[in-house]
Order: C-alpha cells, then structure tokens, then sequence
C-alpha cells in the first residue's frame, strides 16, 4: 500500500488566478517562487488542479492520499471548504482531509476544531505557525494541541527551512516540537519536510517521543539516499530504531512516480520501504485494524 501523507489543496480550488499570481509574485510567498525559479515566474504547483493530482497518484501508482489544507495564502475558511468538498466527491482516493488555521483571525480555533472534526469528519490539522512568526511551541497555540489530544487527531507542523524573505528560518527548527510533545503526551505529532536542515535534531527528537513523526513531503528521495546532502542520520535511523515514524509524502511538489521509484532505491530494508511508503501512515489513519 502507498498513501501520500500530504497532498495540498489545489489553489486553483480556493482562490481565483488574480488572487494566486498577487500572492506569489507580491506577497511574502514570493521567496518560494524566487528560490524555485528564479526569475520570478509562478510554480507550476500554483495551476495544478484536482484531476492533476488525481493523475498523478495513478500514474504513481499510489492508493490513498490525504487532502490537507495549508494556511499560507488565502482564507482559511475556503481551504476548509475545498478539502471537505473534495474529499467527498474522491472518498476512494483522498483517504482522510486534514484542515488549517489561521491563528491570526478573530475566531476561536479551538471551536473551529471541534466543529470541523465532529460536524464534517476531518482528521487532523495542518500549522504553518512560521507563517504568522510563531513559533511552534508558542503557548498561545496550546489550547490547539490541547483539542486535538482530546480528539485524538493529528497535528502536522512545517518543521524545515522556509524561503520567505522577510521571517528567520528558526521558526521551523524541530526542537520546539519537543517541547509540545512532551506537554502533550498522546498527540500525533507529524514533522512535515523532514526538519531540513536539522534533520539529526529532527531525528533526536523522533527518538525521544514515539508520537513524533517524520514526514519527508517536498523532497526528493534521491537526495535523501545521497552523502553530504544532510540526510545520513534519516537513513540510518530510519532503517533500524525510527523504521516507524517515517512517512512518505510529496507535497504536490514532485511527481509521485518519480518519488516513489527514488524511494524504492534507497539503501533501506525492503520491510522498512513498506512502512515508508504506506506502512505507518496505515497505522495513524488506522487503516491496520
């Protein structure tokens, strides 16, 4: 079994392309589009539509995804919106949807939790706390983890660089996640993009707390089995004690074939492959029992 841990709502879902080409080329997503290009043309990602990505995962020969919102442009609301329609019309493919916050807003994100997850059946909940200079161990996003703990959904956090120009890459450093894991025992704690460039910290805290889990979503695998690339301490780690706290994902930023074949030619135990790839992901959707 294959499942794409993190697939992100195409854009194209929520926002108008007036609204996308503002965002990326005036706003401070900016960065992304000039550290991917550079000459400041918008990503390819930012016109994927739905059946792209519906494409893309049988052509990568993958089973499931899930469906995630990410608050970095646009209004919360319609993300939500987008992911709940989604996940509707395509139950056979986006296995799970994953909502976001905007801690910014006026609205109590804690009742927008509860109301999300008991009323529309979402899964987990996606923070980019870099997006609003936080950090993730801030206490005034506790009372999210809190609700989340208690309703025993997931929590993916940004934990990796960020291209944004105008914020420090600190905000994603893997240690603060220590700290919510240590407040918050029970919480399903998913480390989105592997913790680049802090990957043995990342790893370290993985180690530590059974409930953190490292998800290596907008990489390239390849250079993830590559030396000097920064990932050694992943693949040895990965292979032998954390083999089940890893989860494959591409983000929508790399083709899934290609994600998959590279994967698969890692120096990892066949076994450990299987877990990579779909294995632990199962286990969190509960799709084991």
């Amino acid at each position: 079994m294959i499942i794409d841990f993190r697939k992100v709502v195409p854009y194209t879902h929520f926002m108008s392309l007036d609204e996308i080409q503002k965002a990326f080329s005036e706003g401070y997503m900016r960065g992304y589009t000039l550290s991917a290009y550079g000459k400041g043309d918008l990503m390819p990602q930012t016109r994927l539509t739905v059946e792209d990505m519906l494409r893309d995962m049988e052509e990568g020969g993958t089973d499931y995804a899930i469906l995630q919102g990410e608050w970095d442009i646009g209004d919360y609301r319609r993300q939500n919106n987008a992911v709940y329609n989604l996940v509707q019309k395509y139950p056979d493919k986006f296995i799970a949807g994953y909502l976001c916050l905007n801690p910014a807003e006026d609205d109590d994100m804690v009742k927008v939790i509860e109301q999300e997850v008991r009323e529309r059946g979402f899964k987990g909940v996606n923070m980019q706390p870099w997006a609003q200079r936080l950090y993730a161990n801030d206490k005034r996003l506790y009372p999210v983890y809190s609700k989340c703990q208690e309703l025993g959904i997931t929590v993916t956090i940004h934990t990796s660089i960020n291209f944004s120009a105008d914020r420090p890459i600190d905000y994603g450093r893997p240690v603060y996640l220590d700290e919510i894991a240590c407040t918050f025992p029970e919480l399903t704690i998913v480390a989105n993009h592997g913790g680049w460039p802090w990957v043995n910290e990342l790893v370290a805290v993985a180690w530590k707390h059974h409930n953190v889990y490292i998800e290596i979503g907008a990489i390239s695998p390849k250079y993830i089995g590559t030396a000097g690339s920064g990932w050694e301490t992943l693949v040895r780690y990965g292979n032998t004690l954390l083999q089940d706290q890893v989860l494959f994902a591409t983000d929508n930023m790399l083709p899934l074939k290609r994600c998959v074949d590279e994967l698969k030619d890692l120096p990892l135990k066949d076994s450990v492959k299987e877990k990579w790839l779909g294995g632990n992901a199962a286990r969190i959707l509960g799709l084991d029992k």
